[in-house]
């Protein structure tokens, strides 16, 4: 499921970084209206447990925790959905936490859907290829959050060894399958490490996906001890951010946003 390849066996008593077995915990839902505008009224479910422990996780430390909240049981949860979009709900947003890492869930719970579920996945898309195989006309649409810019921030900032390849491998192989609209929350000190190879790499590689640049970061969780990354974006970064975006010939562009 995971690209940190742990090999643990959850059917046992193993235990990996997520701490997961094979049971799925979704610790908070809702209905949103503070999303993209194309995807609302979005039900949001968060599932519990991660595979990143990034120290500005607005969800953490909940979010991390594998058996929190009410225990998924497929078929119930099914109809928990169903009820949602019937209330208005355009699309089911699974998140958390890292969503792929309950990917037997997720399949449970759309073959147990009486018609095909709205599902968008809200991930860090470090999942393996395999998954994405197996999500295959399952999920309607990846909201990606493309975190770093390079390996050395991502260990850095979320305990993560091998970031960039896997999730840039994984943004190409999604797009081949079903809309993506890609995320990237700007933080304070680092436009040029990360926020700028991000951008380049969408204007090579995915110069047609949606691509959100996202300002309203806040030092959540451990964030605010840390010299860098503990204050909220500053007005001059946002105008370097914008310009790095028009200087790559994306700021403009009807499926590029900023807010």
């Amino acid at each position: 499921m995971c690209e940190l390849r742990c090999g643990v066996d959850r059917g046992g008593a193993e235990r990996g970084v997520c701490g997961l077995g094979t049971e799925t915990y979704c610790f908070k839902r809702y209905m949103s209206f503070a999303e993209e505008v194309e995807l609302l009224p979005a039900y949001m479910v968060y599932f519990g447990a991660c595979n990143y422990r990034c120290r500005f996780c607005i969800q953490g430390p909940d979010c991390f925790a594998p058996s929190s909240g009410e225990r998924i049981e497929p078929v119930a949860f099914a109809r928990v959905l169903e009820e949602a979009v019937d209330q208005g709900a355009k699309t089911i947003s699974l998140l958390g936490g890292e969503p792929s890492l309950h990917l037997h869930t997720i399949l449970e719970i759309a073959a147990a859907a009486r018609q095909p579920l709205p599902l968008v996945l809200k991930t860090n898309m470090h999942m393996t290829s395999e998954a994405l195989e197996l999500l295959d006309g399952v999920i309607q649409l990846y909201l990606a959050d493309f975190k770093f810019g390079n390996d050395r921030c991502a260990r850095s900032l979320a305990g993560i060894e091998r970031y960039f390849e896997p999730v840039s491998r994984n943004l190409k192989l999604a797009a081949e399958r079903t809309p993506v609209l890609i995320r990237h929350l700007l933080m304070p000190g680092h436009i040029e490490c990360c926020l700028r190879p991000v951008a380049q790499w969408i204007a090579r590689e995915l110069p047609s996906a949606d691509f959100h640049l996202m300002t309203g970061y806040v030092p959540a969780w451990r964030a605010a001890a840390d010299a860098t990354i503990g204050r909220t974006v500053r007005r001059d970064e946002i105008a370097q951010a914008e310009l790095c975006l028009e200087e790559l010939g994306l700021m403009g562009r009807e499926n590029v946003r900023v807010s």
